[in-house]
């Protein structure tokens, strides 16, 4: 009885310290280390550097349409800005869309061939002799003054790489994902004060261009394999809230859990590309590693392992009760995951529900990575 005691409770403390206790030790370690310097927005153009906003884009013409008017309304002088896109094999549109814009802003590139979304950056990272690069996706939509104020901390001769905030467009009340990308703001906002951030929000994020190196065709979470790039060559990551953006949120829960399959799978991949950063010697950095990525990537495991030793203590009336609850919060999973695009649910069913899909997806992401079954190129969930 004790064996399965100590392993049911062993696995839940690890839960609880990923998601509770390191945040809290974290948010304690920002509070007392040196605050980041603040950079006020710059009024003249004069020493702003040469940007170039970089999308990969495939099959993208129903909002392809929308970036190029975004990003033309960016308020960054225009001879210093400048967009790249290229298209990845794309059939819908994409490519008559980028031919017909006439924009001298505008670089195309429309590779015949679909290669995957990493093949057609480093293509397109080459192509470039910008001085900052930022990253976005043909979905996400700028806020006016975003790229200046990333740009503003590159001040900054230590600073490599700047992640903006990205939020969901979603109708009513905060959602699941829209409370779990609000717990993930904060996580970020404390690991910026201590100088590094462990993962970019995708689809806005800046870097200088002579940190980027071509990274494997097979990478699939590039933008977290690049932020930990520039960490590991000695340069700060921050987080800047006020440079905003947008994107749709997923249609439905399956569509979002269909995605997380995916980066989960890219995520135990980038393990291999990143590893370095675990060692203890590399202080803070490494302890936010394994805190906010490596232990919550585990947590599906943690989750198996604590149901496993319930099942062992279910004589004792208290474990029958916590195996129905636990029971009941894959039940309210598998219920959202089913449900059609548009079903509303209590909120008390949102968090409880986007928590068991996510690690779901975690651990059907570690098996396709550990299967190699996960493609490199993505088609788009629709419902």
């Amino acid at each position: 009885m004790i064996v399965p005691v100590g392993i049911f409770w062993g696995a839940w403390a690890l839960i609880v310290y990923t998601y509770v206790l390191f945040p809290l030790l974290l948010a304690v370690a920002a509070r007392f280390s040196a605050r980041e310097t603040q950079h006020p927005m710059q009024e003249g153009n004069s020493e702003l550097p040469r940007v170039a906003m970089i999308v990969a884009a495939y099959d993208e013409a129903h909002v392809l349409g929308d970036k190029l008017a975004n990003s033309w309304g960016i308020d960054y002088p225009q001879d210093r800005f400048e967009l790249v896109i290229g298209s990845d094999g794309s059939s819908d549109g994409t490519a008559e869309i980028l031919q017909s814009c006439r924009d001298p802003r505008l670089r195309r590139h429309l590779f015949a061939e679909r290669r995957g979304k990493i093949s057609v950056l480093n293509d397109l990272l080459n192509s470039t002799h910008a001085e900052i690069v930022v990253m976005s996706d043909a979905n996400t939509m700028f806020a006016p003054d975003a790229i200046r104020r990333m740009v503003e901390h590159f001040r900054d001769p230590q600073v490599g790489c700047v992640s903006g905030e990205l939020s969901l467009e979603q109708e009513g009340g905060v959602s699941g994902e829209g409370l779990y990308w609000a717990y993930e703001g904060w996580i970020k906002r404390n690991e910026s004060r201590l100088g590094f951030l462990i993962g970019c929000n995708g689809g806005i994020y800046a870097l200088r261009r002579e940190l980027y190196h071509s990274l494997p065709s097979s990478t699939i979470v590039e933008d977290f394999v690049l932020s930990m790039s520039v960490l590991e060559q000695g340069y700060r990551v921050r987080f800047e809230p006020a440079a905003r953006a947008t994107e749709p949120a997923a249609p439905s829960a399956r569509a979002e859990t269909l995605r997380k399959i995916r980066i989960g799978a890219g995520d135990f991949q980038a393990l291999g590309l990143t590893w370095r950063l675990l060692d203890p010697r590399r202080g803070s950095c490494a302890f936010a590693f394994w805190g906010h990525k490596v232990l919550r990537w585990c947590v599906p495991l943690f989750l198996l392992v604590s149901v496993i030793a319930n099942a062992a203590l279910i004589e004792t009336a208290f474990y029958q009760i916590l195996l129905w609850m636990q029971v009941a919060g894959v039940l309210v999973a598998g219920w959202a995951y089913n449900a059609r695009p548009g079903a509303r649910f209590p909120r008390w069913c949102q968090p409880l529900s986007y928590f068991y899909l996510m690690n779901y997806a975690l651990l059907r992401g570690f098996l396709r990575f550990a299967f190699g079954t996960q493609r490199v190129t993505w088609d788009r969930a629709t419902q």
